[in-house]
């Protein structure tokens, strides 16, 4: 006989234990799988370390730098292996929240293994056969591998296999310019790599991002050391006295030919939905993702799924925003869509970029050019910054021409942080004239959103109601 719980979870990254525990604690009988560790691919190998290593990438560059501060600039001795601890203690230091006796504490059966839909309503993890009256896939993504003539038999890193060595590779090229790759391109360049080039099929990298902060990343990443070629795809690679030749080859033909002690592929992500039994389920896969609906249920009734694997903003805290939406819509009455209108996300180069809603150009494409306001300062113009000695960078409001925030994008120190000011603002519907009206602590840089948005107040000086603020000045003296 099958073991009997109320919810059957797969998968123990952010999404799948903020599933687990939030059914615990609303009294559900839970059962979390989980083929390998608690925690999935932010803590093991995506946000957690990565942005530790970017960290003391950062100082690397700050030392060679210190200049600017009155200091005596030094080259930092950067041995990879302690850096490498470095980094893995900073995980250590986290890695105690997704303890797997922190959930059977709440009442979930924590079990490690490979999961199976044995049916619509049965699981089956290593023979041991459980049945749920509801069943929550979340079982990630992993680094999708081009299909590359020679890739996979001369061999190449991602950011899994990288982060657990020991050493850098002296020279490599980056196949990939989406938030992964253009991340590891700096780091990789400040811990002394030669990034000969990074490779990205698109016309452009992070091409989700505003067009003005993508020029300005090239300009830093340039000025940096490191190539990029968008619009050029990666064709062969061959191993040739030592070193990987990669054939490169671009949209009207051109090749060129790279040769690099190691290749790095962030060229893209798929799902981790082999021999989950979905089919046999019944349930719907496009391109290896799980379909889902705005309410995160899957094409079987009572089979769910939220985080990365459905394909959609993959992100940890839209796992974690997903799993919340899923146990509601689950164990309650009626249903509540889930909205991504209000997600901002973030690049952690150096400077950071920070972005929710529409850029400039999706602004335009929606709403026409007439309708549409831009309202931008400079870091430079920004006090504490210039003391910071961070005055690379932008602030960008996108507004219509009611003063409404479409979109915003902050490239500058923190700006993962910074932005989170203008999601509340569009949130509670905030326009650009009141958040013109914003007091922030001085010095600081979220001076910077305040600066940004009283620009919106030169636009109306040149208008007519700005000569009738004058004619009612002059007229009340």
């Amino acid at each position: 006989m099958p073991e009997s719980f109320d919810v059957v979870v797969i998968g123990g990254g952010t999404a799948g234990l903020v599933t687990a525990s939030g059914c615990a604690r609303l009294g559900r009988k839970v059962a979390l799988i989980e083929r390998e560790k608690l925690g999935g691919d932010c803590l093991w190998t995506g946000c957690v370390p990565t942005k530790a290593l970017v960290a003391t990438a950062r100082l690397v560059h700050q030392m060679q730098h210190a200049d600017a501060y009155g200091l005596e600039p030094r080259t930092a001795r950067v041995t990879p292996k302690s850096v490498m601890d470095s980094m893995r203690a900073q995980r250590h230091a986290i890695e105690h929240h997704d303890d797997p006796e922190k959930f059977r504490a709440l009442g979930i059966e924590v079990i490690f293994g490979k999961a199976t839909l044995a049916s619509r309503s049965e699981v089956d993890v290593d023979g041991r056969r459980l049945a749920a009256k509801d069943i929550v896939i979340a079982t990630g993504t992993r680094t999708a591998i081009p299909p590359v003539e020679g890739l996979a038999e001369n061999g190449f890193l991602d950011h899994v296999s990288f982060l657990n060595q020991d050493s850098f590779p002296a020279s490599l090229l980056i196949l990939g310019g989406g938030y992964i790759g253009i991340e590891f391109a700096q780091l990789f360049r400040r811990f002394g790599s030669e990034v000969v080039v990074v490779v990205e099929m698109l016309d452009e990298i992070v091409n989700k991002e505003d067009a003005d902060v993508i020029a300005r990343i090239r300009t830093i990443l340039s000025e940096e050391g490191i190539v990029i070629r968008s619009g050029w795809a990666a064709k062969s690679v061959r191993a040739e006295d030592g070193k990987k030749v990669v054939r490169i080859e671009n949209k009207i033909g051109e090749t060129m030919e790279v040769r690099v002690d190691e290749i790095f592929v962030a060229s893209g992500r798929r799902a981790n939905t082999e021999n989950l039994g979905l089919e046999a389920a019944g349930v719907k896969t496009n391109r290896g993702f799980v379909t889902v609906d705005k309410y995160l249920q899957t094409s079987v009734p009572r089979i769910w799924a939220c985080g990365d694997v459905h394909g959609g903003m993959q992100f940890t805290h839209v796992a974690a925003y997903e799993a919340v939406k899923l146990v509601r819509n689950m164990l309650f009455p009626g249903r509540s869509p889930v909205s991504y209108d209000n997600v901002p996300w973030g690049l952690y180069t150096d400077p950071e970029v920070g972005h929710i809603g529409m850029t400039e150009a999706e602004a335009i494409a929606a709403h026409g050019a007439e309708s549409i306001r831009t309202y931008s300062v400079e870091m430079a113009e920004v006090d504490r910054a210039v003391v910071d000695r961070t005055t690379g960078g932008f602030v960008k409001l996108v507004c219509d021409k009611r003063g409404r925030i479409l979109g915003a994008h902050a490239l500058c120190a923190n700006a993962s942080t910074l932005i989170e000011t203008l999601v509340l603002a569009r949130q509670k519907k905030v326009t650009v004239a009141q958040l013109a009206q914003l007091i922030s602590p001085y010095p600081s840089l979220a001076d910077a959103l305040q600066k940004a948005a009283s620009t919106y107040y030169q636009d109306v000086a040149k208008g007519w109601l700005g000569s009738l603020g004058k004619k009612i000045a002059a007229w009340s003296q």
